[in-house]
């Protein structure tokens, strides 16, 4: 702080420091193997080979206005072996820049470029002074014999000293604008002077550059770092919005004592950062000793904004994608949104609720608002607008947006209702935006009864035709695939008929039609009766007139103890037909006679073992053959089937085997079963 001069960026960085405009985890950036001690203290690079590091100011620094920088660096704690130092660089890059390793202390690669270096190494080739050093260079470039040299290296320590001493250096860069006057002090002793236009010369008239350090290792290293401070700018013009206050700031003080003049609304003037209250622009003087035990005086004037109402703002619904419009280009210094917008030109068409910060100086106001966002209502009416008479169709409603208020033409406000008349449906619609309505027409219609009537017959080889008898405006649709309202049948199934009416009403029907044989009795055969027997005797299917011996009718006739011819006669839509049939009346017994022996030696006489039969109608036959052992070697039901004396195509041996046979039969009039077992003699 130099005089009563207010310096406009170092306000413009108060003024930052008030408003949320960009919002910095911390105030400095560490890149490459930089990383943070703590206490914004960081570490450029460890005692490792080949390390690089960069620490930034987080802002820009204005170089058309004075600063006076402190800082304190430490260079580790190797001498001989250590290397490479520290450059306190200015660079148009980012705060996120990195230069190069090795000698060149991470200067190298920074193009254009300011630096203050701090050697501890000597590199005679970049003509180095043996003695640990301090020099100005420019453009990345650490030789002092080329052009980019702007002060030759002179000793860091006077003497001649080691700054590798594991011990923190205190560092200051004073930069005076008006006389383009630059200083470094180390340890509170002036090392380097020049009076050079650092913006013209090398910036190209660029006034805001990145400011910080970088270091780096090769062969050899150290542990190297850098300690700032939140402070490290300290304003000389600070303004307050009267009825609020705000911290003055002064430099450190070597033995923390200060005296602030006036002593008029101060909390306590006799402290680094009293809290100051004025309500008059008014200059203060502060007195202290700094970190070189100098006798320090310096000056910070403080101004003083009148505060203000803000009532730019109401609450608003925005239809159908209309914004809300702001212009506060004449009325405020800077505007500050709660989505991070700085803008004062600036249109809303998002709902939400929206928070505003106007600043007039240092003084600002808050408001807060709410938008909410609509459309004219839309109405979106769906459902069947055809409906079969007796029924009912379900009509929907879709209104848009979900705020808007609807009814029916009757007063009712349902999303869905039933209706079962012909009508002109009617529904209003409404919101904060419009009022809107919609028609909608539904109609009955009637669809003529089906009915396709009862099964039929139908002979074979005739054709039958299938006339529902309804109107031309129905649409048919039969099993066969047919369209047509009538259909011709010329064989037996099943007919369905589907029908419909403007694709609303529907019917189904069908008729089963069945084909039917002109009478055909020549199955008849005559028939033998045993005495007592009952046989019954049966034209299936008839579809018309039976009648036996013209006496008895119906499609079954009973025979017992019936001796002689049946006359039968048969008639139905398809025709006629007539036959007779003899009954031969017998007495009837069932039994079955078996050999003792048998000689299957193939000459035709007795090579077979099989019953006699005397069973006229004979049902059911089961024969088995066992050897001697009761296995089981023969087994049929057919009573024609001889054993031939093998099993399995094996010729069995001469001797006696057993039989078991089951049979049922017609004997003495009724159904009987009957068995028998014995043995047989096998002899070849």
């Amino acid at each position: 702080m130099k005089s009563l001069k207010k310096i406009y960026a170092l306000y413009l960085l108060f003024l930052l420091a008030s408003l949320p405009v960009k919002s910095y985890g911390q105030s400095y950036f560490a890149n490459g193997n930089a990383r943070s001690l703590g206490g914004n203290c960081y570490q450029l690079t460890g005692a490792l080979d080949w390390q690089l590091g960069s620490v930034w100011y987080a802002d820009p620094i204005d170089l058309s206005k004075d600063f006076d920088l402190e800082f304190s660096l430490n260079f580790g704690g190797k001498d001989n072996s250590g290397a490479d130092g520290i450059v306190f660089v200015m660079q148009d890059v980012s705060n996120k820049a990195i230069g190069k390793s090795g000698g060149g202390l991470g200067f190298e690669g920074f193009s254009p470029s300011f630096g203050v270096e701090f050697d501890d190494f000597n590199n005679q080739d970049k003509g180095d002074i043996a003695s640990d050093h301090i020099a100005i260079l420019k453009n990345g470039s650490v030789d002092h014999n080329s052009t980019n040299s702007i002060s030759a290296p002179v000793a860091a320590i006077s003497g001649g000293g080691n700054i590798e001493d594991g011990l923190d250096h205190l560092v200051r860069i004073v930069w005076t604008e008006s006389t383009k006057e630059l200083q470094v002090w180390f340890d509170c002793d002036l090392r380097q002077r020049i009076f050079y236009d650092i913006q013209k010369n090398i910036f190209n008239g660029d006034n805001l550059v990145y400011w910080g350090f970088t270091s780096s290792t090769g062969g050899l290293n150290n542990r190297q770092t850098a300690c700032l401070r939140d402070d490290i700018l300290v304003e000389d013009t600070m303004t307050l919005c009267k009825g609020g206050s705000i911290l003055l700031n002064a430099r450190e003080s070597k033995n923390d004592q200060y005296t602030w003049t006036p002593d008029l609304y101060l909390d306590n003037n006799s402290i680094r950062t009293p809290s100051c209250s004025t309500t008059v622009p008014i200059t203060y003087y502060v007195e202290y000793k700094d970190l070189c035990d100098n006798v320090f005086k310096d000056t910070l004037f403080v101004d003083v904004d009148p505060p203000f109402i803000m009532d730019e703002v109401q609450d608003t619904l925005l239809c159908n994608g209309v914004g809300y419009s702001f212009d506060l280009t004449s009325k405020y210094d800077s505007i500050r949104w709660n989505s991070g917008s700085r803008n004062k030109i600036i249109t809303w068409v998002d709902e939400g609720e929206y928070s505003l910060r106007a600043w007039q100086g240092v003084c600002y106001a808050d408001d807060t608002f709410n938008i909410t966002t609509s459309v004219s209502p839309e109405i979106k009416i769906s459902g069947d607008s055809l409906f079969c008479l007796g029924d009912s169709t379900l009509i929907n409603l879709d209104i848009n947006p979900s705020d808007a208020i609807y009814q029916w033409e009757d007063g009712l406000s349902s999303a869905s209702r039933y209706f079962s008349v012909t009508d002109n449906i009617l529904v209003i619609a409404k919101n904060g935006c419009d009022s809107v309505s919609d028609t909608y027409p539904i109609r009955s219609v009637t669809l003529e009864q089906l009915n396709l009537g009862s099964d039929q017959l139908l002979c074979i080889g005739d054709t039958l035709v299938i006339n529902p008898n309804l109107p031309n405006t129905i649409d048919y649709s039969w099993n066969t695939g047919s369209n047509q309202p009538t259909i011709d049948v010329i064989s037996a199934g099943t007919y369905i008929l589907d029908i419909s009416k403007e694709n609303v009403c529907f019917d189904s029907d069908t008729i089963e039609i069945r084909d039917l044989d002109p009478p055909l009795l020549s199955f008849l055969d005559d028939v033998l009766l045993c005495v007592n027997e009952e046989i019954t005797v049966s034209i299936p299917n008839a579809n018309g007139d039976v009648l036996w011996n013209d006496l008895v009718s119906g499609e079954e006739f009973i025979l017992k103890n019936v001796d002689g011819r049946i006359d039968v006669k048969m008639s139905n839509q398809c025709g006629d037909d007539s036959t007779s049939f003899d009954i031969n009346l017998i007495d009837c017994l069932c039994d079955l006679v078996y050999p003792n022996a048998f000689t299957p030696n193939s000459d035709n006489l007795n090579d077979g073992f099989k019953p006699t039969r005397d069973c006229p109608k004979l049902f059911e036959f089961k024969l088995k053959i066992y050897n001697r052992w009761g296995g089981l070697i023969f087994e049929t039901t057919d009573i024609n089937n001889a054993w031939d004396g093998s099993y399995q195509n094996v010729l069995c041996q001469d001797g006696v085997y057993f039989w078991t046979s089951s049979w049922r039969g017609i004997s003495n009039g009724l159904s009987q079963a009957r068995s028998s077992k014995g043995i047989v003699h096998l002899k070849r």
